[in-house]
């Protein structure tokens, strides 16, 4: 019989030694790309695609020869890249420069975009393209007096807020009417409706001269700064028209055409009264401002008084005309300005502040805890409860005692009519004596709502001007 087969043993196939210097060159490219924000893939020092493009964009970004190897420059590249973000990790900065990537600089790209300087592809790659655009943002800035293409925290918060201020309407400024500028007018116009041999119309970047420079402070007026009025059409005059344009419904070229100029020209209201044409929303200047303060004064809540005719202020115009019957458009005319600084007069001065009106609100809310729309023959305890839960103090008293008990510290004694202390809301009134047996003994005391009629104590009493047989008035306003 044949004797046992034997079979040949088998042989590893043979793969070639990889060189261990190569091996560690490329884990290093891993792990310093990584640390630059780009996906090389796993860190295991073997070659891929993943790895390849990782390089490709690094090496972009810096300009270097996109051969997606990590060759002796682009790794050089790396080191530093790598040593430079270590140092400010440190320092927690916020710091960012060429050859890093991030969502967080995919952001500064979109928002020097939006300003109108040029980043190349915003795509969240650090490159000398997004070097350029920074180190032109920072010339612009005169509170950044570092020069280099890369951004901090400090200039990306100057970079957001700078955007964040374009996020509004269009708005207006009140100027004195000059024939200058009617004739600059004029002039801008015929350069916006100008048709070109190559089909464009009108003017945009690249070009200089008054139009432009009119253009400049026609933006500013509206609330959308070029930061120049130099009378050259920059990257930055051409974001700012972009902004205004995009917040106007119109399309955003960067192009002062005929349609965009109609509705620039706008934000200068060439008046030299403070109310002619009527402040209305939209209008950013001191005359608005002055009319805040005014209605502040008169008990009417605009806001923030910084100029801005904003809802908030068209809202306190609409309270104020709701109060005296006029018709409730919101605006501001000559003749409702003039009432309001002659109601403003005889209001002694007095602006109304949150603590009065809180004073109101607790007085309302414990008169009608009390006695609602009767009275209980408490009056000083409803007022004195009302300050207690408005200012954190307790005065003693009843009607006719309570006005020497205020403390000074808090309060303050005015020269006011009934009449007028009763359109001031969170004024502190006392009363002598009444008509009543007990109201010649203890006098009255209560609150004023400031709708010109009621005032508030145990009860509310919806026409206290009309309460006959009260002598010795005193009023008292809180002190801020």
């Amino acid at each position: 019989m044949p004797g046992p087969i034997t079979l040949p043993r088998p042989v590893s196939p043979v793969i070639p030694d990889v060189p261990v210097a190569l091996t560690a060159t490329v884990r290093e490219a891993e792990r310093l790309l990584k640390r630059a924000g780009f996906s090389p893939g796993t860190v295991d020092g073997k070659a891929s695609p993943a790895l390849a493009k990782a390089l490709q964009e690094f090496q972009a970004a810096w300009g270097l020869p996109t051969s997606g190897a990590p060759d002796a420059r682009t790794m050089a590249k790396l080191r530093h890249t790598g040593e430079r973000i270590a140092d400010h990790r440190k320092e927690r900065d916020g710091f960012v420069s060429v050859g890093q990537k991030s969502d967080g600089i995919k952001t500064i790209e979109r928002r020097l975009q939006t300003l109108g300087y040029d980043v190349g592809k915003a795509d969240g790659i650090y490159s000398r393209e997004t070097a350029a655009a920074v180190k032109a943002f920072k010339a612009d800035q005169p509170d950044i007096r570092n020069g280099t293409g890369a951004i901090a925290e400090h200039g990306r918060e100057i970079l957001r807020d700078e955007v964040r201020a374009l996020a509004h309407d269009p708005e207006r400024r009140r100027l004195d009417p000059t024939k200058a500028q009617r004739h600059l007018d004029v002039r801008t116009a015929k350069a916006a409706m100008a048709q070109h041999a190559n089909g464009e119309k009108g003017f945009g970047e690249g070009a200089k001269g008054p139009s432009v420079e009119n253009v400049q402070k026609h933006l500013r007026a509206a609330g959308f700064d070029p930061q120049h009025t130099n009378g050259v059409f920059d990257e930055r005059t051409a974001g700012a028209l972009k902004a205004f344009q995009r917040h106007s419904g119109l399309e955003p070229s960067g192009r002062v055409d005929a349609q965009t100029w109609k509705r620039l020209k706008t934000s200068f209201i060439l008046s030299s009264q403070a109310a002619a044409p009527a402040q209305a929303r939209g209008e950013h200047s001191a005359e608005v401002k002055q009319s805040e303060k005014l209605l502040k004064k008169l008990g009417f809540n605009p806001g923030k008084v910084d100029g801005v005719f904003d809802a908030r202020t068209e809202k306190a115009v609409k309270a104020y005309e709701k109060k005296h019957h006029l018709e409730r458009n919101g605006e501001i005319g000559t003749n409702q300005l003039k009432q309001m600084k002659k109601l403003a007069a005889k209001a002694g001065g007095i602006q109304v502040t949150n603590e009065m009106r809180r004073l109101v609100a607790n007085g309302k809310s414990v008169a009608l805890s009390m006695g609602g729309y009767s009275g209980q023959g408490l009056c000083a305890t409803g007022v004195s409860r009302a300050i207690e839960r408005t200012m954190g103090f307790h005065v003693w008293g009843n009607g006719n005692q309570i006005d020497n008990n205020l403390p000074r510290a808090h309060f303050r004694q005015v020269n006011l009519s009934l009449a007028e202390a009763l359109k001031i809301p969170g004024l502190v009134l006392t009363w002598e004596r009444t008509s009543s047996a007990l109201g010649q003994k203890y006098g009255h005391t209560a609150i004023t709502t400031g709708d010109g009629r009621s005032s508030t104590s145990d009860f509310i009493e919806r026409n206290t001007l009309g309460a006959y047989g009260r002598s010795g008035l005193k009023v008292f306003v809180p002190l801020a």
